[in-house]
């Protein structure tokens, strides 16, 4: 598969995290309003200074970065695979913290 890289963020655990074009395109449908370069300094914002980590393994093993700004979450998806971490989406979860994400595992910072 030849994936189109946007670019490639180190997150706060210091995993290379690859954004594909496709996926940032799926990201810029939630975000219409930014243009590219904010939306890339927002999404490298929440992988470097999350608020908070969450990992899931079903059914693939997932990493959501949340971070707290202005009373609104904003999470970041990565997707791990044995090749790499990859960007999925981004969105914002208003107020608080998705419930069924709070049942999974935190990750300490």
């Amino acid at each position: 598969m030849n994936r189109k890289v946007v670019t490639v963020i180190t997150a706060v655990m210091k995993d290379r995290i690859v954004v594909g074009e496709l996926e940032f395109l799926h990201a810029k449908k939630h975000f219409p309003m930014l243009p590219d370069d904010m939306l890339l300094e927002l999404i490298e914002r929440v992988l470097k200074d999350p608020t908070k980590i969450f990992e899931e393994h079903r059914p693939h093993q997932y990493l959501l970065f949340y971070r707290l700004d202005s009373g609104q979450y904003l999470v970041v998806v990565i997707k791990k695979i044995e090749d790499g971490n990859y960007f999925s989406t981004m969105y914002s979860t208003g107020e608080a913290i998705r419930p069924k994400h709070k049942k999974l595992k935190e990750v300490k910072l």
